[in-house]
């Protein structure tokens, strides 16, 4: 008798993140856990490129960011991501994230994919 897993967003993102081929950061490695979902091109995973290590607008984490923008259309859902994760994090910002060590990027790309996955699906759902 098989069983089957199937792979969570979060698990996607981190066979994406600082390993071959991509070395992806964490901000590219949500944008490839969701790239079917929200048909995110290469060339915009590529571009994500720029967003992780604290670069990312505001200085926000670069997880946080890229789900963000998943989210960018959807208010709502945004507001509850947003409030989720700061729950969990404590903070918003990379920086502030580090220097206080509350999560690590893996734990952090692990509550983004899943609060994305998550809230939208709920939101999928019911329409």
């Amino acid at each position: 008798m098989r069983f089957f897993y199937k792979k969570s967003k979060a698990d996607i993102a981190l066979k994406y993140f600082h390993k071959p081929p991509g070395y992806y950061n964490c901000a590219q490695a949500i944008y490839k856990a969701f790239q079917e979902e929200y048909q995110i091109t290469n060339d915009q995973i590529v571009e994500f490129a720029k967003y992780g290590n604290g670069k990312a607008t505001n200085g926000y984490c670069g997880a946080y960011f890229a789900a963000l923008e998943l989210l960018k259309n959807k208010s709502q859902i945004a507001e509850k991501f947003t409030a989720r994760f700061q729950e969990k994090s404590d903070y918003l910002t990379c920086f502030d994230i580090r220097i206080n060590y509350t999560m690590s990027c893996k734990n952090l790309i692990k509550l983004a994919a899943n609060l994305v996955d998550e809230l939208d699906s709920v939101k999928k759902d019911s329409e």
